[in-house]
C-alpha cells in the first residue's frame, strides 16, 4: 500500500530515493485539510492572486483551473492549485458565512448535531422545578432572522393554562393568557392569593367584557342582569348575587343606570325586610330594556317600603311584590312622571300620609295594572292621575280594614283611568271618585256605586264617569 486509507497521504517506501519529497507531499496535504477553514464556497472563478495556503470549496459551474473540480477543496500551494476530494464526515468552516459544513455521502451541507440537552437550563441563575429555564439579567431579547418572530405558549387542553404571570418579589400581581379556558383574560391580584378578572375577550365572538367595570366605559350586557338588595347588605358590595347584596334600592337603581343594557332587562331583587328608603328612577335604561323592581311576589307584605318610588323622564319600569307603608306626609307610594311606562304586578298599598296618594301622576304617562293587588291602608287618593293614562282589565282589587280616602279615584287634566271588568272586594270610606277638567274615569258601564267608598263621586268641570 502506497498511501493512507483516509487522507490518501503517501508513504515513504523502503529504499526510496529522495524520501523528503514524499514526506513533504504528505505534510502539504495535512496542512490543507486538517482544521479545514475555507474562504468561500460560492466563488466560481479562481482568484487571480490568492494568498499562499488559501482554500476554497469549488462550487458547481466553476471555470478556469477549477473546472470539473466541483465539491473539491482547492488549496493554493507552491504557486499552484492542488485539489483534495472530500470524504464522508469531513468538516469545513466557511469563513465568509460563519457556518460549519459537513460532507455527506455526495455533497457539502450545514452541519447538524444530535446533542442530548439537559432537562433544565439556568443562565446566570439556577434552574429548579418547575422552572426548567431560568434567565437572570436586565433584559431578554427575542429577535427576527430576516422576517417576523413569534413566541408561542402551548397548553394540552382547554382546561389548562397558557399565560404570562407578572410578579413582585416572586408573588403574582397580574396574569395575561388563556387561564382555565380558551378565553383571553387579563387578571390582577392584590396579594398573589386571589385574582380578579379585569378584561375578558370571548374566544368565539371576540366580544370584550369588563367584569368589574371600567372607568369611562359602560358595561354592555349580553344577558339580563339582576342586582340584589337586602337589609343586611352594604352599598360597597357588588350587588351581583344574594350573598353580596346592596343595602339600598337607590344604589341598585344607580348601578343599573351605569349599564349599556343592549335591550336586556335589569331586575332589582329585594330580600324580605323593611326598607326605610325608596328610590328615584330618573330616566330609562340606556340601550332599552325594562327596570324591574321586585320583592316577594308570593307574599308582598314580606317586603315593606317605608318610602315611595318615583319615576321620571320616560322610565320603563315594572314594580311587583312590595308593600308600601309610608308615615311621612306628601310622599306618594308610586309617583309617575312625564313619558313613564309603569307596569304593576302583585302589590299591597298600606297607609300613606293624609296628603299623599298610592299612585300619583302629574304628566302624560301610561300605567298598566297587570296583576291583582291589595289595599290595606288609606291616603288622600288611591289613584290621582293628571294627564296620564291608567289601564287594567279583569283584575281583582282586595280592600282590607275599610281604608279611608278623600277620593278613591281622581282623574284631571284630560287624564283617563280605564278599568274594565274590575272585581272589587272589601269596602272603603270617602268619595268614590272625582273626574274634573276633562278627566275620564271609565268603568265600561258600571254604576256610580261600583267603586269603593262611602259617598258619591263627582265629575265637575267637564269630567266624565262612564
Amino acid at each position: 500500500m502506497d498511501a493512507t486509507e483516509n487522507l490518501n497521504l503517501p508513504y515513504i517506501l523502503p529504499s526510496q530515493a529522495q524520501k523528503h519529497v514524499t514526506h513533504n507531499e504528505a505534510i502539504k496535504a495535512l496542512d490543507a485539510v486538517v482544521q479545514l477553514a475555507v474562504t468561500s464556497r460560492t466563488v466560481a472563478t479562481p482568484p487571480p492572486a490568492p494568498v499562499s495556503g488559501a482554500r476554497y470549496i469549488v462550487p458547481a459551474g466553476a471555470s478556469g483551473a477549477w473546472a470539473g473540480r466541483e465539491k473539491h477543496v482547492a488549496a493554493w500551494q507552491d504557486e499552484a492549485w492542488v485539489f483534495y476530494m472530500p470524504r464522508t464526515g469531513w468538516l469545513a468552516h466557511v469563513v465568509d458565512e460563519g457556518r460549519l459544513l459537513t460532507f455527506g455521502s455526495t455533497d457539502w451541507a450545514l452541519s447538524a448535531f444530535n446533542v442530548a440537552l439537559p432537562d433544565r437550563l439556568g443562565l446566570n441563575a439556577a434552574a429548579e422545578a418547575p422552572n426548567r429555564l431560568v434567565v437572570a439579567g436586565e433584559a431578554s431579547l427575542f429577535t427576527h432572522e430576516g422576517m417576523g418572530h413569534q413566541i408561542k405558549i402551548n397548553k394540552a387542553s382547554a382546561g389548562d393554562t397558557a399565560s404570562f404571570v407578572f410578579q413582585a418579589g416572586f408573588s403574582p400581581r397580574a396574569e395575561i393568557g388563556l387561564v382555565a379556558n380558551d378565553d383571553l383574560r387579563f387578571k390582577v391580584s392584590p396579594a398573589g392569593t386571589s385574582f380578579i378578572d379585569a378584561i375578558v375577550v370571548d374566544r368565539s365572538t371576540g366580544r370584550v367584557s369588563f367584569p368589574v367595570g371600567a372607568t369611562g366605559l359602560r358595561i354592555q350586557l349580553t344577558a339580563a342582569r339582576t342586582y340584589y338588595v337586602a337589609t343586611t347588605g352594604s352599598d360597597s358590595n357588588s350587588g351581583l348575587s344574594a350573598g353580596v347584596p346592596f343595602a339600598t334600592l337607590q344604589k341598585a337603581v344607580d348601578e343599573a343606570h351605569k349599564l349599556d343594557c343592549a335591550t336586556y332587562d335589569v331586575t332589582i331583587q329585594l330580600a324580605n325586610g323593611t326598607y326605610a328608603a325608596g328610590a328615584t328612577v330618573a330616566r330609562p335604561l340606556l340601550g332599552g330594556g325594562t327596570l324591574i323592581i321586585k320583592g316577594n311576589e308570593t307574599t308582598p307584605a314580606s317586603v315593606v317600603l317605608s318610602a315611595g318610588l318615583s319615576f321620571r323622564n320616560g322610565a320603563q319600569v315594572r314594580v311587583a311584590g312590595l308593600r308600601f307603608v309610608i308615615a311621612t306626609d306628601l310622599i306618594h307610594a308610586l309617583s309617575v312622571g312625564n313619558g313613564v311606562h309603569l307596569r304593576t304586578g302583585k302589590l299591597e298599598f298600606g297607609a300613606v300620609g293624609a296628603n299623599a296618594d298610592h299612585i300619583f301622576a302629574d304628566n302624560p304617562c301610561h300605567i298598566a295594572i297587570e296583576e291583582d293587588y291589595t289595599i290595606s291602608g288609606g291616603g288622600r287618593r288611591h289613584m290621582n292621575i293628571g294627564a296620564g293614562y291608567v289601564s287594567g282589565a279583569s283584575r281583582t282589587v282586595t280592600l282590607t280594614g275599610t281604608p279611608a280616602f278623600t277620593h278613591f279615584l281622581a282623574a284631571s287634566n284630560c287624564a283617563a283611568i280605564a278599568l274594565s271588568n274590575l272585581t272589587i272586594s272589601g269596602a272603603a270610606t270617602g268619595s268614590r271618585y272625582i273626574a274634573e277638567t276633562n278627566g275620564v274615569i271609565n268603568t265600561f258601564g258600571k254604576a256610580t256605586t261600583y267603586l269603593p267608598g262611602s259617598t258619591v263621586g263627582t265629575n265637575p268641570t267637564g269630567g266624565i264617569y262612564a
